[in-house]
């Protein structure tokens, strides 16, 4: 069986879908206002003009996301999850919106594997109708309240656990399969799977692929902006004009 397995935020939705359920959860006063501007607004600022780092923001905002979750019912936290998913979930990439009808429309097992939390990869994997989604686990107690603790998906290692288990639920054949994703997180995703696409990568994740010899050889880095997709090699110095 051939799978594609894909990232979700910045490789199918524009924004992290976490991002989107903190901000919700902001404006409805579940999460206070002050623990946005005290942890976080001056990290997003930076990203936003280009001076910081995603990542670091993306980590931050995890941590702050999980405290202020914690004690917190499920069914208050579900139900604002599926209005995030309900109004944003189809603002995505077209590309990757693309190779997700073309591996449902050859047969293909589609699998959604992100560091966002499960229920909302869930729901967002309801709205695709794929294979199977994976996320970052959290554990509410007997009561259905937020215990605080997680089991996290967005480095590559814990990436690559849920890969195997998904590989051999569903006897894909990897030497076949397709693997979409944009930052190192990604990057064993990439390598075990034969078709390996980039998509938006950040420079950390460019650098690591063209580190790996084997890898820069087969993958695909594709860029979409506006409504133009570019296509480029592994090795391309996109970069330079900025050193």
């Amino acid at each position: 069986m051939i799978g594609a397995f894909f990232d979700i935020d910045g490789t199918l939705v524009r924004e992290s879908i976490m991002l989107k359920h903190f901000n919700k959860l902001v404006k409805y006063g579940i999460i206070d206002q002050e623990a946005y501007i005290k942890n976080l607004k001056a990290k997003y600022e930076a990203y936003e003009k280009r001076y910081g780092d995603y990542d670091d923001f993306i980590s931050k905002m995890g941590d702050i996301y999980k405290e202020k979750l914690t004690g917190i019912h499920e069914s208050l936290i579900l139900e604002t999850a599926k209005q995030v998913i309900e109004e944003g979930g189809e603002m995505v990439y077209a590309y990757t919106r693309d190779r997700i009808r073309f591996h449902k429309e050859n047969g293909h097992k589609v699998f959604f594997v992100s560091g966002s939390p499960t229920y909302l990869v869930k729901m967002l994997g309801d709205l695709y109708d794929i294979s199977d989604s994976s996320g970052t686990e959290y554990f509410f107690d007997q009561y259905g309240v937020f215990t605080g603790q997680i089991s996290q998906m967005w480095d590559s290692k814990s990436k690559q656990k849920e890969i195997n288990r998904l590989v051999e639920k569903y006897n894909i054949d990897v030497d076949k399969s397709y693997a979409y994703g944009d930052t190192n997180g990604d990057y064993t995703m990439l390598k075990t799977m034969k078709n390996a696409t980039a998509i938006n990568p950040s420079k950390r994740f460019l650098d690591k692929i063209n580190a790996d010899e084997e890898l820069k050889s087969r993958a695909k880095i594709v860029v979409e902006r506006k409504d133009v997709i570019y296509e480029l090699n592994p090795d391309v110095n996109i970069y330079k004009i900025r050193e």
